[in-house]
């Protein structure tokens, strides 16, 4: 990290819920890496996340098993894209939040 970078990763991810839902644990494995930039682009600060999120689930039931991986592919990697275009948001949001606490926290300057 830098004074206008920094790198935020996915430590772990497991579904909960039903011992079938817990299963797919099993079968699945998740990496994220967001990089974060920010600054001044001449009128407002900005902050600028770049995702990178990699997926691997074994497909083993039928009729999924049938069916080429493309054909399972497609409309998973469509689902994860629309995963992304909620999450990333808010991220940013939570880092928004989570700095506005922190500056709370902060004592104030002596003059």
């Amino acid at each position: 990290p830098t004074c206008t970078d920094c790198t935020v990763e996915m430590l772990s991810c497991r579904f909960e819920g039903s011992g079938l839902i817990e299963q797919q644990n099993e079968l699945f494995s998740a990496f994220m890496r967001n990089h974060i930039t920010w600054g001044d682009n001449g009128e407002e600060p900005c902050l600028d996340i770049d995702v990178n999120l990699e997926v691997a689930l074994e497909v083993y039931t039928k009729p999924f098993s049938l069916l080429p991986l493309s054909a399972v592919e497609k409309p998973g990697n469509l689902l994860m894209q629309s995963l992304l275009d909620r999450l990333v948001p808010m991220l940013g949001e939570q880092l928004l939040r989570d700095y506005h606490s922190w500056v709370q926290q902060q004592p104030e300057a002596s003059s």
